[in-house]
């Protein structure tokens, strides 16, 4: 009966309803070929709220959006200054657990709807505006959160995601019929990345 009474003393308290989270990140390792050697990756960050609806299993609504900046001489012909845009939104699904009354692992996967925008000269001149494509999206992520105290509402994270969008970079996207120098297959393979860095969380409704 004591060890019981322990045991249940023991148990971690915090248990939020609810949290609103922010990341941001800088992208690097992207595939396929080209989208490596055309574009640099400098920013992914988003913002979510997510629900704790059973036992850590959480669902969640949100917005991000990623930024690479052109590399213009990669191609020996500027493309001009700018970069590929990478709007959206998504819903998320994930399972959170506190192993400490302050230190919690969140494994999540977001998913939804993306628009590409890639700024360019040749797109400017061609187009007479960027070129644009929207496509489908998801992004598997390990988040390991601290809290600020005990039963403290504020937490920072690491945060490290694979980003797979469901299309493939290609000269298209610079308004071209093909990139200088490289092979076709340079362009197979669908548009993905990971991301590394760091965010933050308030959660709701803790007990």
């Amino acid at each position: 009966m004591t060890m019981n009474n322990y045991g249940i003393s023991q148990s971690f308290s915090f248990q939020p309803k609810g949290s609103f989270s922010i990341d941001v990140g800088i992208p690097t390792q992207e595939k396929n070929v080209a989208f490596n050697s055309v574009l640099e990756g400098l920013f992914n960050g988003g913002a979510c709220y997510q629900y704790n609806f059973y036992k850590g299993l959480t669902v969640g609504v949100g917005a991000k959006y990623s930024f690479f900046s052109n590399d213009r001489f990669i191609l020996k012909q500027t493309v001009g200054k700018g970069g590929l845009h990478i709007p959206a939104v998504f819903l998320k699904v994930g399972y959170e657990k506190f192993t400490t009354d302050r230190f919690s692992y969140n494994v999540s996967v977001r998913g939804g709807y993306s628009t590409l925008i890639s700024v360019n000269d040749s797109s400017l001149i061609k187009l007479g505006k960027p070129f644009i494509e929207s496509t489908f999206f998801v992004e598997p992520q390990l988040e390991l959160l601290l809290t600020a105290d005990k039963n403290d509402p504020n937490a920072y994270s690491f945060v490290i995601g694979y980003a797979i969008y469901f299309t493939e970079y290609r000269a298209e996207f610079l308004s071209r019929e093909f990139f200088t120098g490289f092979l076709p297959e340079y362009s197979k393979g669908l548009t993905r990345f990971i991301s590394l860095g760091f965010g933050y969380r308030y959660y709701f409704g803790q007990n």
